[in-house]
């Protein structure tokens, strides 16, 4: 145990060091005498003062990494390069709002509309029906766009199906140390209308016990529903099986009664699993999403974990939810916007949805306030 020793006042400098400096009698003495507005003593016991000090915090010394501080740098350039683009992309609907707001409907031509239409790359986005804009009573701009439901369903589809193979495909090479062979399995009916809710499920139950029995790995699978010509619901999957495995084929095993199965394996194996399954992704129109039967699914994964089902949920998520919250986000969709699970933290939509009595969806927002010699001065 160490002497004491006279008491000292503790200093903490930028870094977040802490210093103990000496104080004699004579200026405890005189500190004792002033009274407030004086630096406080801080009599700790010797064992406490007389301790080394420690390095500091690890995320300080991280960011005194000029390596750190640069790739920080290029995350944030990055992502401002992005909302630059994404605003360049709507400076023309925004010039249309302003136009029809201020010198009205018999103002705004349509050759206006149509180089608007030739800037923005071929018009309003997949997926949004119109544009129309209207002055409230406050003086605001309404932005309204009409929801094509079906284009916006085959638009999340195309996306979750990349996604989730992306997902799946990254995590079968991550783990099990062995090489890997990626399966396409179709599926189709013998009957056109033999589809019932429960039969992919089944099958999927099927492939998930010979995954326990014979392959010992987690089962990795994503599908996609397909319409024929014939109008018979058709299936195209996609599975990650360890290579030294033979997968059996579905209809002889007993796994799919319903009609007839394919199972493929390329010569050289399926290089690019993600172009492979968006290729057939994209074979799914707005009418067949409309012709699909009542309750079917049109896509899925099996297998996913923690990680890949949080990714995937990302990039689901709006651009503007996905900027404000950053890329290490857990982002769920909660009522008025979307929140991430890991923090609490929560952003609002400026959209607000309304469904007409026939069924239209109309999505709407508030533009800011604008006066008309900003836009002049713009």
């Amino acid at each position: 145990m160490t002497a004491p020793t006279e008491p000292r006042r503790h200093v903490r400098d930028s870094l977040g060091h802490v210093a103990f400096v000496p104080l004699d009698g004579a200026t405890i003495k005189r500190i004792e005498g002033q009274g407030a507005g004086v630096p406080p003593v801080d009599l700790c016991p010797p064992d406490v003062l007389n301790r080394e000090l420690g390095p500091a915090p690890l995320a300080m010394r991280r960011w005194e990494s000029s390596a750190a501080r640069a790739l920080c740098a290029l995350r944030a350039s990055s992502l401002r390069e992005r909302v630059a683009q994404q605003d360049a992309m709507d400076a023309p609907f925004k010039d249309m709002a302003r136009s029809r707001f201020f010198v009205g409907a018999e103002g705004f031509s349509g050759s206006d509309g149509a180089d608007a239409s030739a800037a923005s790359g071929g018009g309003v986005a997949a997926g949004l029906a119109g544009l129309v804009t209207s002055k409230t009573s406050c003086s605001t701009v309404r932005e309204e766009v009409e929801i094509d439901r079906l284009l916006s369903r085959v638009r999340r589809l195309g996306k979750a199906v990349r996604n989730s193979a992306h997902a799946l495909d990254s995590a079968a090479h991550l783990s099990g140390g062995f090489l890997w062979r990626r399966l396409f399995v179709t599926l189709t009916y013998r009957d056109v209308d033999d589809w019932k809710p429960l039969h992919l499920s089944a099958f999927a139950k099927h492939v998930r016990n010979w995954f326990k029995r014979k392959a010992r790995v987690p089962m990795r699978m994503v599908w996609v529903l397909e319409l024929q010509q014939r109008g018979a619901v058709h299936y195209h999957c996609m599975l990650w099986i360890p290579a030294r495995c033979r997968f059996p084929e579905p209809d002889k095993a007993g796994w799919w009664r319903h009609g007839s199965t394919n199972v493929a394996a390329p010569k050289g194996g399926i290089q690019r699993p993600v172009s492979y399954m968006a290729k057939y992704a994209s074979k799914v129109t707005p009418d067949q999403a409309g012709r699909v039967p009542k309750g079917a699914r049109m896509h899925g994964a099996c297998g996913l974990d923690v990680e890949g089902k949080r990714w995937v949920r990302y990039w689901r998520a709006p651009l503007f939810a996905r900027d404000a919250l950053g890329g290490a986000a857990d982002i769920r969709k909660v009522n008025g916007g979307y929140m991430d699970k890991l923090t609490g933290e929560f952003v609002a939509s400026p959209w607000k949805v309304t469904i007409t009595p026939g069924g239209r969806v109309i999505a709407w927002r508030l533009l800011p306030q604008i006066t008309e010699g900003n836009t002049h001065a713009n």
